[in-house]
């Protein structure tokens, strides 16, 4: 968050990011012994990268 003047105003910049360094999560792996993809991972679980930005003017 960061604030700065304009004037006799106030303007707020704000940034929020959540798993900001993109970590993939593993999800379980293919346990079926006679399937051709036994122990392949094939999803990943939880979130991807999210990042947002605002800005708010107070006069």
């Amino acid at each position: 968050m960061k604030h700065f003047r304009v004037g006799g105003h106030r303007l707020q910049f704000r940034a929020e990011a959540f798993n900001l360094t993109n970590t993939p999560f593993l999800g379980e792996s293919n346990a079926v012994i006679d399937s051709p993809n036994v122990g392949l991972i094939r999803s990943t679980r939880g979130t991807p990268r999210q990042m947002q930005f605002s800005l708010r003017y107070s006069f």
